[in-house]
């Protein structure tokens, strides 16, 4: 058994409390100081109750001290309802039950994301102008890692894309005895949309998972509790590092995968006898700076909130080694569907100013 820690929360922590109390070994004893807690809401209560039955099933003893009167009142008819055993074997909750406890948890993430990003972006924007440099060292080594060592896949798959996206271009085409607009749809398709996104995917579920199980594993090891007690915060030499990082070098491997995808398909316009230098000029012509422009804005965006959810992902495991593994499979799936819905706006976005 560890030894008691003291969580002191307020009304506006309680986002975040779930994740620190389910976060703690079973079998651990955790006392949570409510003194600065005198008249909470209902949602607080309802929180602070659910959470304390969480605890419970997972075998970590929650103990509460500095309750006042009418929280202790509160609480009491509050556990009644939602703990007892009668209410636990239920083998329903009421919808109207089921939504209410998933806004709850849904309000307590949001609240808990937006002061992750808050943290991270600070570390990243603010605090080089008060005497606090990046971390290079972690950068330097990020980069490598998210990019010079994701190349190779980068290749291969971009290179294939473009030559299918070539070969249904053309069988279609050729029909019209347009066969040469292959190269426009190739070079547009890569460079405004196929490129980052196929990038953003493919950086999600190499890099994203290596990043949300490498941060989740030092949670369960507590070397985060560690080094926070040290006056180390892991939002400025652990996440700050991989989002600059993904910041850098996923336009960096977009520009690779754009070029690597027209490669394939001008290696199918050569097998259907377009010639090299027409193949060449029709890409030259069709091709402008904003259609590459806009590819590496979506790029950017898009390793930025790779970076910042599964970085999160991974600093909000519980539970062990499963629950490393269930957070880096909900760090990329969320990593993927961000991406995806992120494309959609800016596409819609470009498409209306032109």
């Amino acid at each position: 058994m560890l030894a008691p820690a003291d969580l002191r929360t307020d009304g506006a922590s309680f986002g975040t409390l779930r994740s620190k109390v389910l976060r703690r070994p079973r079998g651990s004893r955790l006392i949570l100081d409510l003194s600065a807690v005198p008249q909470p809401d209902i949602s607080v209560i309802a929180v602070l109750v659910r959470v304390e039955g969480e605890a419970r099933e997972r075998g970590i003893r929650v103990e509460l001290t500095g309750i006042g009167e009418q929280l202790a009142r509160a609480l009491e008819g509050a556990s009644e309802h939602l703990l007892s055993d009668e209410a636990a074997s239920r083998p329903s909750e009421p919808l109207f039950e089921r939504v209410g406890e998933q806004a709850l948890r849904a309000a307590a993430d949001f609240v808990s994301w937006r002061q992750f990003t808050a943290r991270v972006l600070t570390a990243i924007f603010v605090d080089p102008f008060a005497g606090k440099p990046w971390n290079w060292a972690g950068v330097v080594d990020q980069m490598d890692l998210i990019g010079v060592r994701g190349t190779t896949i980068v290749v291969f798959i971009s290179l294939l894309v473009g030559a299918v996206l070539a070969l249904n271009g053309a069988r279609e085409l050729s029909q019209f005895g347009a066969s040469i607009f292959v190269a426009n749809l190739v070079g547009v398709s890569m460079t405004r949309e196929m490129g980052p996104l196929i990038t953003a995917v493919i950086v999600a579920g190499r890099s994203g998972s290596a990043i949300a199980a490498e941060l989740g594993t030092m949670v369960v090891a507590e070397e985060i509790d560690a080094m926070r007690t040290m006056a180390l915060e892991p939002s400025r030499f652990l996440v700050a590092p991989r989002v600059i990082a993904m910041l850098v070098m996923l336009p960096c491997l977009t520009v690779i995968s754009d070029l690597l995808g027209m490669t394939g398909g001008y290696l199918v316009g050569l097998s259907m006898g377009l010639g090299s230098d027409n193949y060449l000029r029709q890409t030259t012509q069709t091709l402008f700076i904003s259609d590459i422009i806009s590819g590496l804005i979506k790029a950017a965006v898009f390793g930025l909130l790779i970076a910042l959810i599964c970085c999160y992902e991974g600093l909000q495991v519980s539970g062990g080694a499963r629950g490393v593994g269930e957070a880096t499979t909900r760090a990329v799936v969320f990593s993927i569907i961000a991406a995806i819905a992120a494309d959609s706006v800016f596409t819609l976005l470009f498409y209306f100013t032109g």
